[in-house]
């Protein structure tokens, strides 16, 4: 959504028959007539949600967060993939229904399964594309996803975390499928804190808490790539990567080689190089917009190239050569280590504007902040394509 999550602006703008649904099977907010009431007329409801106990309502405002999370084009189309690894014809089913936020709301209350999961990707998809890492030269072959293999892993990865930082008592690992590729969630405990503040009665008080945090992986088989979500250095991520290969895969992951590495953003210096697109797709640019070089020989030595969003389509390397001449420093004397590409493409959806851009940095060696989202993966088809990601 383009705006923060509102209560009163949430409750305009859901139905009143999904609210009615709602709270009735939760058992609360009985004395509202749900039959007579207007549907922009918010105030008994949200007074009757207040008047709810302090566990009561955080659970519903959670619910609605959630909802609210998902109610967008791409939260409706991620709710609509994950019904189909369902056997459910969601976009069908949500044709009818008026509005991103009563498309979730309906799935909510329809298919509490599929919204559970697809709110879990999404999530996955917005996070931080800087501690993304993808490694190319996995095996091919079937991860093992039962119980006891799982299990396997959150200890192996609770240790790790327990040795090296002092943290991961406890680790619990889920897994889901989205087509082929498998996404594990991770969630060793953090370092223990103490919250201060009130308890349901109004009490101030300290108490202690255990948080979680995220590790992610993201395996697909058919290519043998793996994406890993973990914040910390490359040693760290290395590390991981075994123990996953290790505990699902039941081999010993070797030295990555750079052949493996995924990613070659060189020929982005030059202004003639290629980006060649197929009609089907509908994309109608493609253009560079920022580029990091460092000098050869001393890495730490980085320049930052950035041009407006409309423009030419050799804007940055005018830019670029203009002040390498200035420097007297060479093409060849920079390695590109990282890149914005911004793709345009049709927009057939009927819903808003003609085009949808579409802007993502790729970072030599490992890094991506591609998601999964349909255009997206257009994106992703042509790195390989135009020889920026290695097949």
């Amino acid at each position: 959504m383009a705006h923060d999550y509102a209560p009163k602006q949430f409750l305009r703008n859901a139905k009143n028959a999904l609210l009615k649904e709602y709270f009735t099977a939760r058992g609360e907010l009985a004395d509202i007539d749900w039959d007579n009431l207007k549907e922009t007329d918010v105030d008994p409801v949200y007074a009757a949600w207040q008047a709810l106990p302090e566990d009561k309502q955080e659970e519903v405002e959670q619910d609605f967060r959630d909802i609210y999370d998902l109610a967008s084009a791409e939260g409706t189309r991620t709710l609509i993939e994950e019904g189909r690894f369902h056997g459910l014809d969601l976009g069908t089913e949500l044709d009818g229904v008026d509005g991103f936020i009563n498309k979730a709301f309906h799935v909510l209350l329809k298919h509490k399964d599929v919204f559970d999961v697809a709110h879990i990707l999404d999530r996955a998809d917005h996070l931080n594309g800087r501690y993304w890492r993808k490694r190319k030269d996995m095996p091919k072959k079937q991860p093992n996803v039962t119980p006891a293999a799982l299990k396997e892993l959150g200890d192996a990865i609770g240790a790790y975390y327990r040795e090296n930082q002092g943290r991961g008592k406890w680790c619990k690992v889920e897994t889901y499928l989205r087509g082929s590729r498998h996404y594990f969630f991770a969630y060793p405990k953090d370092y223990t804190d103490t919250f201060i503040g009130y308890d349901d009665s109004g009490t101030f008080e300290r108490r202690r808490q255990n948080p979680a945090f995220e590790v992610v992986f993201v395996y697909d088989p058919t290519d043998g790539t793996l994406d890993l979500y973990a914040q910390g250095d490359k040693d760290l991520k290395q590390d991981l990567q075994r123990l996953f290969t290790r505990c699902l895969l039941q081999e010993e992951l070797a030295e990555e080689n750079r052949n493996s590495i995924p990613y070659e953003l060189n020929g982005l210096k030059s202004r003639i190089f290629a980006f060649p697109t197929e009609p089907a797709d509908g994309v109608t640019e493609v253009r560079v917009r920022e580029l990091r070089l460092s000098i050869v020989g001393n890495e730490r030595k980085r320049i930052t190239f950035e041009v407006p969003p409309k423009g030419g389509r050799t804007d940055i390397h005018d830019l670029v050569e203009q002040a390498l001449h200035e420097q007297r420093l060479p093409l060849t004397m920079v390695n590109v280590t990282s890149a914005v590409i911004q793709i345009r493409i049709n927009n057939t959806s009927g819903n808003g504007r003609a085009e949808k851009t579409v802007s993502f940095r790729i970072a030599a060696p490992d890094s991506c902040n591609l998601k999964d989202k349909p255009e997206h993966m257009v994106a992703r088809k042509y790195l390989k394509a135009w020889g920026l990601e290695r097949v």
